[in-house]
């Protein structure tokens, strides 16, 4: 449920503060069946569907959209903004800058999630006080102490009872996806075997080499002098670790001065294109338990040794049936909840009562929106 989490997480504004809920990708590589998900979001993206039945008018209420006679208050479009400005590190720019830049596509969120909230409780779903009691002891218990849970709300902008209450309202949607649309996506193997043959290329593993290095620093305006004295160290070093029994790892973790250092100087698997050119045609060169002479790259030289290589391979169907068989349910969930939006803004009476002072910079369709899903018209970059 993962791309339903991040699709409606400035509807459910508590998803903004809720670490326990990720939108972040799996690591490595991913095949084309994320962008089968992400063209699908596209395609049926709620902003579209609500959008169509959307009538802008100003207003002073108070109040930023009607839907179905329910307001959806400024200040809880005000409070999105604000948590997104802080999700992305702080921002200087002033709520009014930021509401015009992203308050239009935060607005559309919330929408489509009182839409989805009306019809989950005309429906009957409700969330129970232990659910929701629950699920706020969860958040508060990340926390080193309750104060300092109490302080966050407050910068977030809630109080304890908003905050229960917007748990509530995710409870209550998460029900109603999960009964009504979820129970009946499947996907099959033969689905999944498909698409594995229909896109053989995103199943190809490069070659990797696994490396650790020891760097001697090199001010970008050094003399020839400590230049060379920063070479000659770096000799030494080479001349140290080819000796018999030597541990490359700590003598690392004595001399290097690069980041590395204290974890012995690993760097992991990494593939071509991921360390400056130098540093990687050298790594490339050398045979597993080598080690190199002196590398220079801008950040001074490097001592090499190459710890673990992978050669390019096909990765074979078993290795990732399962995450197919997750990305493919992902994307029929997704274009479901999609098409459910649509269904029910061509059945509702909006009013967008909220038209805000068109800004440059940051748009609803610029990309960098947190909480969308990969491939989402405001997620491009």
């Amino acid at each position: 449920m993962k791309l339903f989490r991040c699709l409606f997480a400035f509807a459910m504004a508590i998803l903004i503060t809720l670490p326990v809920v990720s939108c972040a990708k799996d690591g490595g590589k991913t095949s084309d069946v994320n962008k089968t998900s992400a063209e699908a979001t596209s395609q049926n993206a709620p902003s579209e569907a609500v959008s169509a039945k959307m009538t802008a008018a100003v207003t002073d209420s108070g109040v930023a959209a009607l839907v179905n006679g329910k307001p959806i208050l400024m200040s809880a479009v005000e409070t999105a903004v604000k948590n997104t400005a802080l999700r992305m590190g702080g921002s200087k720019i002033s709520t009014e800058t930021l509401m015009g830049q992203i308050g239009p596509r935060i607005l559309d969120q919330l929408v489509s999630g009182e839409l989805l909230y009306q019809e989950a409780t005309k429906e009957g779903f409700k969330a129970s006080k232990e659910k929701v009691s629950t699920s706020f002891d969860k958040l508060a218990g990340q926390y080193p102490a309750r104060d300092a849970f109490d302080a966050e709300m407050v910068k977030r902008g809630f109080t304890e009872e908003s905050l229960r209450g917007n748990i509530a309202r995710q409870i209550t949607i998460q029900d109603f996806i999960d009964k009504t649309i979820v129970a009946g996506i499947s996907v099959s193997e033969d689905e999944a075997k498909k698409n594995y043959n229909d896109h053989p290329d995103s199943f190809k593993k490069k070659e990797q080499v696994r490396a650790s290095h020891i760097l001697i620093n090199v001010a970008k305006d050094a003399s020839r002098e400590e230049k060379g004295k920063a070479l000659a160290r770096a000799n030494e070093i080479a001349k140290k670790a080819r000796e018999k029994g030597a541990d490359f790892a700590a003598l690392a973790k004595e001399k290097s001065e690069g980041p590395s250092g204290p974890s012995g100087g690993d760097l992991g698997f990494f593939g071509r294109g991921k360390m400056v050119k130098p540093f990687e045609d050298a790594a490339f060169g050398m045979k597993v338990g080598e080690i190199s002479d002196p590398v220079l790259t801008q950040f001074g030289y490097h001592v090499i040794k190459v710890t673990d290589r992978k050669k390019a391979r096909v990765v074979p169907f078993g290795e990732v049936k399962d995450k197919i068989i997750s990305n493919l349910k992902n994307s029929k969930i997704n274009t479901a909840i999609s098409n459910e939006i649509k269904k029910l803004t061509g059945q509702a009476d909006i009013k967008i009562l909220f038209k805000p002072t068109p800004q440059p910079g940051l748009s609803p369709h610029s990309g960098g929106l947190p909480g969308l899903p990969p491939g989402h018209p405001s997620s491009k970059k």
